[in-house]
């Protein structure tokens, strides 16, 4: 089973989850792998289409994401 099938179905997210297999949409964005795993990241686009807000984790064994509340609050200053 692909990882992300496999995670769409532990999460049961009520909203579609894309697969970038080949990861050309994730190396567009300038996101950043360690030993062969993605690593997240967090984007605000306009209906535009432009980045208007971003966060990537940093390449390190611990890091705190964005919480829903500050991307709701970047999303509610658009």
């Amino acid at each position: 089973m692909e990882m992300t099938s496999y995670v769409a179905e532990v999460l049961r997210a009520p909203y579609p989850i894309l697969s970038d297999g080949q990861w050309s949409v994730f190396e567009r964005y300038g996101m950043g792998s360690v030993m062969g795993v993605p690593l997240p990241g967090t984007f605000v686009i306009d209906s535009n289409g432009i980045i208007r807000w971003s966060w990537a984790a940093p390449l390190a064994v611990a890091f705190t994401p964005p919480s829903p509340a500050k991307i709701l609050s970047v999303i509610d200053q658009l």
